[in-house]
């Protein structure tokens, strides 16, 4: 049975600004969120959302059940989606004219989340916007009608460390069903990504009732499981530019794979690999990452360094600013391939969802990190950010230690969790890697996620929303509340 995550003051995922009621008319009931788990809890709605233009049309005010925010009539006009997403060269935004299109009219039209906000303007555009995608995107784009501030305020992951974490377990039985419908095998995979993706949940997931592995196949990098199970989920895998489509990488003590220790610690089964993240040398890091258990055993870690940095943002807050915005000089050079292969990027260590403060993605990587570019005055103090957030890493409070047996298989979220390799205990040892990168788990989650919607919302509507809108939307309909993760 799978396991579940247990909500706790140390995995926080506190819910943003947005109330769980339905956006209906006359409905009284009311769905509520904690941390991703839904509550029982009740309280009228029975307020229809209303919508009003300013005198002089150049603001639009919604009152949602719970809020109301504030619209620029020309970001509605820019935003606009009923001829479509793509723009040509008269709507293109930057071909737009300088001066300020006006609301001359906007009326409600429908009931619950099949309510649209109409809109005309004064050079004669109309356009009928979905109730729920504009409260989805209010918090990014509008303001608070009380405080009259933009309201970009969200769910914030905050991590979780050793003590509360549970790795939630899925089955492979259940993915490769043979009588599963394919509009069940979409939402098993679309709550499996969810697993994986979501804030509300650790970012880690355990593939259970696994089939027995063919030690052949899996040594000769065909037919691996990891491959099989990561395909299903995003439809493709990375594609090394020697080793080619579907091919793992192997991290083995077999004599024959001895070539690799050379210059490249994580391939050296006889020390200890430090907490990274995958890809790290890559300008586009791979963002999922699988590892299977072939053969043999090894204690392996993962942590989280979103909890790792909110400890350094109390302990040390300028340390924290070094990781954010001080470069460092990440590499690599592979002598297995043939020629020798030179890899190398410069980036900092903390990336930030754009024009936030709000975490995107985490790269380190000590064991291939060369050098920090920080200015001659900066140095110590930026060098002394990484040794401070490494010593956080390795508290026994942050790391997860897993004993990786043959037959476990791991997939986790690379952007979020670092992991790492303590030691390996009986040999032959062998693991068996797969990643998938970014655009490639983006394009399936959304491509789901727009599926859900399909008979509820014209498309063209989906195209441009950030993904963690596009996710609450999908609970909108389907759910009839706004449930936000992140």
């Amino acid at each position: 049975m799978a396991s579940t995550v247990k909500p706790s003051a140390s995995f926080l995922s506190n819910d943003s600004d947005i109330s769980k009621r339905h956006i209906v008319n006359g409905d009284s009931s009311h769905s509520a969120l904690s941390n991703g788990q839904l509550s029982n809890e009740s309280e009228s709605s029975e307020v229809p959302a209303t919508c009003k233009k300013c005198t002089n049309g150049n603001k639009v005010t919604i009152d949602f059940p719970d809020g109301t925010f504030v619209f620029h009539s020309q970001w509605l006009h820019d935003a606009r989606c009923d001829e479509g997403a793509a723009r040509n060269a008269l709507t293109a935004i930057c071909q737009q004219p300088a001066v300020t299109v006006r609301v001359k009219s906007v009326e409600m039209s429908g009931k619950g989340s099949d309510a649209t906000v109409n809109v005309t303007w004064n050079d004669g555009v109309s356009s009928k916007f979905p109730l729920p995608w504009l409260r989805v995107m209010a918090p990014l784009v509008a303001a608070k009608a009380e405080s009259g501030q933009s309201a970009i305020k969200r769910a914030e992951n905050k991590g979780w460390s050793v003590g509360s974490l549970e790795i939630p377990e899925v089955s492979y039985k259940e993915l490769f069903r043979e009588d599963i419908s394919q509009d069940e095998l979409d939402v098993t995979i679309l709550s499996t990504i969810d697993k994986i993706l979501s804030p509300s949940f650790p970012g880690i997931i355990k593939i259970v009732d696994l089939p027995e592995a063919n030690l052949e196949d899996e040594r000769n990098h065909i037919n691996n499981l990891n491959t099989i199970v990561l395909k299903r989920l995003f439809g493709s895998v990375f594609v090394h530019p020697i080793r080619g489509a579907d091919q793992t990488f192997n991290v083995s003590s077999h004599n024959h794979d001895s070539t690799r220790k050379i210059g490249l610690p994580n391939y050296d089964t006889t020390q200890i690999l430090l907490p990274h993240t995958d890809h790290a040398f890559y300008d586009n890091p791979i963002q999922v990452q699988g590892f299977y258990g072939l053969e043999g055993t090894s204690m392996n870690t993962w942590t989280s360094p979103l909890a790792a940095l909110e400890i350094l943002k109390q302990e040390s807050p300028e340390s924290f600013e070094h990781l954010c915005t001080t470069p460092m000089a990440v590499g690599r050079l592979s002598r297995f391939y043939g020629d020798p292969l030179y890899q190398a990027t410069v980036d900092t260590p903390v990336t930030m969802q754009p024009g936030t403060d709000q975490f995107k993605r985490m790269r380190w990587h000590p064991n291939l990190t060369g050098s920090l570019l920080a200015p001659y005055d900066s140095y110590k103090e930026a060098r002394l950010a990484h040794q401070r957030f490494q010593e956080i890493l390795r508290r026994d409070t942050q790391q997860l230690k897993k004993q990786l047996n043959p037959g476990d298989l791991y997939i986790w979220d690379n952007f979020r969790l670092l992991h790492g390799r303590e030691k390996v205990m009986d040999t032959p040892r062998t693991g068996v890697g797969q990643t998938v990168p970014e655009h490639v788990v983006h394009d399936r989650y959304r491509a789901l996620s727009a599926a859900r919607l399909k008979a509820r919302l014209d498309g063209e509507w989906l195209v441009h929303m950030p993904m963690p809108q596009l996710r609450e939307m999908v609970h909108i309909y389907e759910n009839g509340y706004f449930w936000v993760d992140g």
